[in-house]
């Protein structure tokens, strides 16, 4: 569960540190006080993207942490720890985010720099959203139809987007196969040429830069052979290099028997006398491993030569000459085995829309199944929502082609007057009805949540009087399971809470600033009895939020 967060100059919030209870905490106050900030808050710790504009004015960065307790062990821990990211109190999880005027952000895990999208990751097993718009999405098949999928246990979703995709993947390159087929005539007299005449060069990997050394140092042996020994020579005969030295070494040598200094002079000279000694046998040698032979030479120009002519050919650079050979060789044994080949691709189409077929039908099954009893809990939910006679169902009916997602066709109908028929819920439910049944659904889905904690924002809004006192008590039932953070405006849903939370902003010389405070009993009474009767708090509204909060439970 959320245990701690720390904020620092996000939004309106300058600096501010929260604790929080297990069970439901209902989190008000007035209209733009900035209820959502805190959820705002713990969505850029789960890896939402960063905004630069949600940096407090005047600061240059905002900082954020958040300590979660662990659930039993789970896929949380053991992905802390499989990413070496678990600390040695493994009860607990440590959540850091700074972002900055510039736009970005840094995150840690239990202190250690990690990517966002980890935070995201492990924010899945954390802490799970219901966004005040998401009775909106329930509008779209796609959400409908992700909706119902959530509730489906065991593997069936994931394995027909597995079976799609392999299906897909077949028929792809069945198709192309006899595209391929329909032209393979003259493409196979084309890649025979071209075969054959590669064949004949038969480029080899690196050869060519191999070749071009050797070329370039036997064209140059007559020059680099006359340097090297006229070099020597120099270096040698009576005038040259090592015989000065040695005259000039001599008439140091005597000087230095009288003034020292001499000697430094004469131990550098000695060295270069030496080094070039060296440099005489180095070129002896080389130029006695000088081999001038015209024939590899005239071999090395008509290769080197052909490579060159092969390449402009097929208009690529030498070195790639290997690869192009391999390549066009592998589609000739492709194209004369065509027949093998459509046929071993055909038999693997089929096996796969089979898989696929198959796949797709224990889907649709599960989901007939599934769409009964949520259509039956949803149809209950909404006669204690105020809409008695309502009803809700899932329809569920086939398409012409599976897809990634199966091959059922999903829409949420509803008809809300006793008699009528279900309609599609995007005709004929209003944005009170909408909201009922979008709560209902997301009650319905959070009780099969493994994540330990719960966060609704604003998702009451549209209702009133009774069915929101109810909404509370639904919500209170998930908090014994669940940690729930609730962001409400109603005194109904508020006095359901375990712990009911303030948000309160303050202007200053200094600009707007938000807290949010607990609630001991006392000014929970006044905090109720003014989402009761607004800015006038009465006996009658304090009466009224104290019975409201000893009806609780």
């Amino acid at each position: 569960m959320l245990h701690l967060i720390s904020i620092r100059d996000f939004a309106i919030i300058d600096r501010l540190e929260l604790e929080l209870d297990a069970g439901l905490s209902a989190l008000t106050g007035e209209t733009g006080a900035g209820k959502s900030i805190l959820i705002d808050v713990i969505g850029q710790l789960l890896g939402d993207r960063a905004d630069a504009g949600m940096v407090r004015e005047g600061t240059e960065q905002a900082d954020l942490s958040a300590e979660f307790t662990l659930p039993d062990p789970g896929p949380a821990r053991a992905w802390l720890t499989e990413q070496d990211l678990a600390d040695a109190d493994d009860e607990a999880v440590l959540l850091r985010r700074v972002l900055t005027r510039q736009g970005k952000s840094r995150a840690w895990i239990n202190g250690r720099p990690v990517a966002v999208g980890q935070l995201r990751t492990l924010g899945q097993w954390l802490v799970d959203i219901h966004g005040q718009h998401a009775h909106h999405q329930l509008l779209q098949r796609d959400t409908q139809r992700h909706w119902l999928d959530g509730f489906i246990k065991g593997d069936r979703v994931s394995r027909v987007r597995e079976t799609y995709g392999a299906w897909r993947d077949s028929a792809r390159a069945l198709e192309q196969a006899r595209e391929h087929q329909a032209d393979t005539s003259n493409r196979l007299d084309l890649l025979r040429f071209q075969t054959g005449e590669l064949a004949e060069l038969a480029p080899v990997q690196d050869e060519y830069p191999q070749l071009l050394v050797e070329q370039n140092r036997l064209a140059h042996g007559t020059e680099v052979l006359t340097a090297l020994q006229t070099a020597s020579q120099q270096l040698e005969d009576d005038a040259g290099v090592d015989p000065r030295i040695g005259q000039i070494l001599h008439a140091l040598q005597d000087a230095a028997q009288h003034d020292e200094r001499v000697n430094p002079a004469v131990e550098l000279l000695e060295s270069a006398r030496i080094q070039i000694d060296e440099a005489g046998d180095t070129l002896r040698r080389l130029a006695d491993g000088i081999e001038l032979d015209p024939e590899r030479l005239a071999e090395l120009d008509q290769r080197v030569g052909e490579y060159l002519r092969l390449a402009r050919k097929h208009r690529v650079d030498p070195e790639a000459l290997p690869g192009l050979y391999d390549e066009l060789q592998s589609e000739l044994d492709a194209l004369e085995n065509g027949d093998q080949t459509l046929e071993a691709l055909e038999a693997r189409e089929q096996e796969a829309r089979t898989a696929l077929d198959t796949a797709a039908a224990a889907l649709s099954k599960a989901r007939q199944q599934t769409a009964r009893r949520i259509s039956r809990a949803v149809t209950d939910t909404m006669q204690e929502l105020g809409m008695a006679g309502g009803h809700f169902e899932i329809a569920i009916e086939p398409t012409d082609e599976p897809q990634a997602h199966g091959q059922d066709q999903i829409e949420f109908r509803v008809a809300a007057n006793p008699g009528a028929a279900p309609q599609p819920m995007a005709k004929v439910a209003s944005g009170g009805e909408l909201s009922r049944i979008g709560l209902a659904l997301q009650v319905l889905a959070s009780q099969q949540q493994t994540v330990p904690t719960l966060i609704f924002d604003e998702v009451d809004s549209g209702i009133s009087g009774a069915v929101a006192e109810i909404v509370g008590r639904k919500l209170r039932t998930l908090g014994d399971r669940h940690q729930v953070l609730c962001v409400t405006h109603l005194a109904q849903v508020a006095a359901q809470a375990h712990q009911q939370l303030e948000v309160q902003k303050s202007h200053g010389k200094n600009g707007t600033r938000t807290a949010i405070q607990p609630l001991d009993n006392e000014r929970r009474v006044e905090a109720l009895a003014r989402l009761i009767g607004g800015t006038q708090i009465t006996e009658t509204t304090r009466t009224h939020a104290r019975e409201l909060l000893a009806t609780a439970g």
